[in-house]
């Protein structure tokens, strides 16, 4: 009955777009003052009154990962009124009892949507527990009201208001808090080039493709998955294992790098990554129809030393109480492979790269609880 008045109450003041809902969030450390209540007085009515609303919020994530979920305890203070006769510390401690009590069930009510977990019936299940809460709530400011004479019972009154403060301590605040999964993972796409080098330089020209790229991260330990395809010419005709390519055939060399680097600098604006690992080198003729390249195959494998460094976009400082971690970057890669072929293929080649990609590491929400303790007034008026 006491929020079906409520809702009754705030109707006209939401459909209009000149009034602005005035609220104050519970705090711990604000306690209530007679100038919260700014809702003129209600005629022939005597005491005060104290409209308050619980509920909560959910915020994703990412995927595989729990919701954030807080709940919140406000008062409307442009509804709530202390009549003149009512202004003094009496009274300002019965509605701050009321307010310390509607915080308790908002707590109970936010520990058990948070057990829901990711549930596939969160929202169903979220309202009948809402629901369940106000009910609660309804019922105990009822008994309270009643027990304390709307405040008139002092020795009640003084009652209630310890038996509130332990529930208080008892009932922790949930804080939520986020923490950076040890799994992260990119993407990278781009253009580049490779020079050829030594004895291999005599034998192929330059090179320019594109590269589509996947890096999966543990902690600071990077993976990456570089495939490369490029398109060029033969520069001098060679022989290898009895295939002749011969001058100026389209070729298209296709490079995969699996790479192990470390982050060794990671800054809000840059981020550094050496890496060593494999490269496996496999060329082809442009056009494979062509009945004078059928048959014709180049696959090599080599080490590659390389190195990363990507510029990141936007404002990438971290800050433990939101969600994401992720961010974009441009970024610059190059690398050296020694080719360790029988000549003429043999020398080294240069692997230059720039492109945009993006990483992220998924974050899971934690709850960290924090007991409030609310020193009691010696006496009370």
């Amino acid at each position: 009955m006491k929020r079906l008045l409520l809702l009754l109450l705030l109707s006209p003041l939401l459909g209009s777009a000149q009034v602005t809902i005035d609220t104050l969030h519970w705090s711990a450390t604000r306690r209530l003052q007679l100038a919260d209540f700014h809702s003129p007085t209600q005629p022939g009515l005597g005491g005060s009154e104290f409209y308050y609303q619980i509920g909560y919020e959910v915020r994703p994530t990412s995927i595989w990962s729990q919701p954030a979920i807080e709940s919140f305890c406000l008062m409307f203070r442009n509804l709530s009124w202390v009549s003149e006769t009512a202004r003094n510390e009496r009274t300002l401690a019965y509605n701050q009892i009321l307010f310390d009590l509607v915080e308790v069930h908002t707590r109970l009510m936010q520990a058990k949507l948070i057990a829901l977990g990711a549930d596939r019936r969160f929202k169903q299940q979220a309202r009948q527990i809402e629901y369940l809460t106000n009910s609660e709530l309804g019922a105990e400011v009822n008994r309270f009201r009643s027990e304390t004479g709307g405040g008139d019972d002092l020795e009640a009154l003084q009652k209630w208001e310890k038996q509130i403060a332990i529930r208080l301590y008892d009932t922790p605040d949930l804080v939520t808090t986020f923490s950076a999964s040890k799994i992260g993972y990119g993407v990278f796409f781009g253009g580049g080039g490779i020079l050829p080098t030594g004895s291999l330089g005599q034998t192929l020209n330059p090179s320019a493709g594109v590269v589509f790229g996947i890096d999966i991260a543990f902690q600071r330990t990077m993976l990456m998955l570089h495939p490369t395809l490029y398109n060029g010419t033969i520069r001098e005709e060679f022989w290898h294992n009895n295939q002749k390519w011969e001058k100026d055939m389209p070729i298209s060399p296709m490079l995969f790098e699996l790479g192990l680097g470390r982050v060794v600098y990671d800054g809000p604006r840059s981020r550094v990554i050496p890496y060593v690992g494999y490269l496996l080198f496999d060329m082809s003729p442009r056009d494979r129809k062509d009945e004078r390249y059928k048959g014709l195959s180049l696959l090599t494998h080599s080490p590659i030393l390389g190195l990363v460094f990507d510029i990141k976009l936007g404002d990438n400082t971290r800050k433990p109480d939101l969600s994401e971690n992720s961010f974009w970057f441009v970024r610059t890669k190059l690398s050296y492979s020694p080719i360790l072929d029988a000549k003429p293929f043999s020398g080294g080649l240069f692997n230059l790269q720039i492109g945009l990609g993006g990483f992220g590491r998924t974050r899971k929400v934690h709850y960290k609880p924090e007991h409030t303790l609310i020193s009691l007034p010696g006496k009370m008026l």
